[in-house]
């Protein structure tokens, strides 16, 4: 029998906590150590912050957290590849395994060529491979897509809408989308950066690379959703003239010509939610996810599910499209 794959859990947000049983779980995983920067979680056995990981005691220095030998680094922190790489750097350095939910990690090689580089550089040093993924960038518009195209002699355009009805999400996304801000607020947030889902042009770039295209420019285009009746939910509420969340599009373009959409609303009490994906070329080709994909759950599956692939995968920087195809691991 295999012997199940060490792990060491770093950061313990909302997601990271999340994370923790979906690991438990799996019969070829096991979690030896947890890291966290915040000093009030030293020493606090993982199974009381997350309902799991009984006996693992939350480190609060990478010694202790690497002392049992763990073989990949499951990090959940930042978006920021360059906010990433100094809390990755030790791990790689100490020929661990990397894989991330920082959406600027999961194609890189475009917008940060030279860090992307040195990620590759040092990871292939040390043996080890770097992964960035989870539901979205990660495969619902970008590895799923450029799977589909698999079955067109041709393809023209890629179309991608990502609707989310946002209401059962944790409260970090749903602050994250702004939902709950006047139209004035929000507008204040998007300015400063604080309103935008992460990685649409990751994923416009993944789409392209695997199709052979160079795009000439993205953009992506920051709205509010603004509601005209009252939402609410167990513990928040939102009135008529407010944000109910987020409707972003990426864009991609060759020439003057769109061959890239990518539409991604999360907002709470979003009707009719779904993940679609349409393909304009030879032949025309679309596929629909009713109801959508829950961003969480499916997040947590797909990082857990692409550590044996990590593993298998060639040393260096890698994306979902050149590690070995993830799937359901026991």
């Amino acid at each position: 029998m295999t012997p199940p794959i060490d792990i060491v859990q770093v950061g313990l947000g909302p997601l990271g906590q999340m994370l923790t049983p979906v690991l438990e779980a799996k019969s070829s995983l096991r979690v030896v150590s947890a890291l966290d920067i915040d000093p009030e979680l030293a020493g606090t056995d993982l199974a009381d912050l997350a309902g799991a990981g009984q006996g693992v005691s939350v480190s609060g220095t990478l010694d202790d957290a690497l002392a049992p030998n763990p073989s990949v680094a499951v990090v959940t922190t930042v978006s920021e590849l360059d906010r990433l790489w100094p809390q990755i750097q030790p791990l790689v350095e100490a020929s661990i395994h990397i894989v991330s939910t920082c959406e600027e990690l999961s194609h890189s090689w475009t917008t940060s060529p030279d860090l992307s580089r040195t990620i590759d550089e040092a990871a292939k040093s040390h043996g080890v491979s770097v992964l960035g993924t989870g539901i979205n960038p990660g495969f619902l518009m970008d590895f799923l897509p450029s799977a589909v195209t698999a079955v067109c002699r041709r393809i023209d355009s890629v179309k991608v809408e990502r609707i989310q009805d946002a209401s059962s999400r944790r409260l970090p996304f749903r602050q994250k989308i702004g939902a709950g801000l006047n139209a004035e607020e929000f507008e204040q947030r998007t300015t400063a950066g604080k309103i935008r889902h992460v990685g649409l042009t990751e994923s416009a770039n993944f789409i392209a690379a695997k199709l052979g295209w160079s795009l000439d420019r993205t953009e992506d285009v920051v709205e509010p959703v603004i509601t005209d009746v009252t939402v609410e939910g167990d513990d928040w509420v939102v009135e008529p003239g407010y944000a109910t969340g987020v409707n972003q599009t990426g864009r991609g373009f060759i020439g003057d010509r769109e061959v890239i959409t990518l539409v991604f609303r999360a907002a709470v009490g979003q009707s009719d939610p779904h993940d679609t994906v349409s393909l304009t070329g030879d032949p025309d080709y679309s596929i629909t996810v009713p109801g959508g994909t829950h961003g969480d759950v499916a997040t947590c599956a797909i990082i857990a599910n692409a550590i044996p692939s990590v593993i298998d995968a060639l040393p260096g920087l890698r994306t979902m499209s050149d590690i070995p195809l993830v799937s359901c691991a026991p």
